[in-house]
This record gives structure tokens, C-alpha cells and sequence, in this order.
């Protein structure tokens, strides 16, 4: 699907930051960090675990502070 971005009163930075917030949330910098390098299934899996209980620690951290104030 083709992503445009108007160009208003000749201001192109404003389109450019524009364009890079709607890549974003289109999730295209993830797709192409992710398909930057193959990696096996395996090393695919760890990493998503590793990340999955770094973000439970994290979300686990900030529910103590929450608690302990």
C-alpha cells in the first residue's frame, strides 16, 4: 500500500518528520530491522524470550515503586 505525504507551503522537514512517524506506526523500521540479518529459529526464539522476561522485570519494577510509594 502506497504511504503519500502532502508537501504544505514548501516546508519538506515537516513532511519528512511526517512521513517517519506514520513508517513508525506502520511498523516498517521493525520489519526491516528484523529481515536486516538472518538469523535461526532458535537464536529467534531465545531472543524473544530474553526480551519478554526483561520486560516483565521491567513492568514488575515499576508496579513495586508503585506500590512502595
Amino acid at each position: 500500500m502506497p504511504i503519500k505525504v502532502e508537501v504544505r507551503d514548501g516546508n519538506v522537514g515537516r513532511s519528512m518528520m511526517q512521513l517517519k512517524r506514520t513508517l513508525i506506526r506502520e511498523g516498517l523500521f521493525k520489519e526491516i530491522k528484523k529481515r536486516k540479518f538472518h538469523c535461526k529459529p532458535s537464536l529467534a526464539k531465545r531472543l524473544k524470550r530474553e526480551a519478554a522476561a526483561k520486560q516483565r522485570n521491567k513492568d514488575l519494577k515499576r508496579e513495586i515503586r508503585a506500590a512502595l510509594k
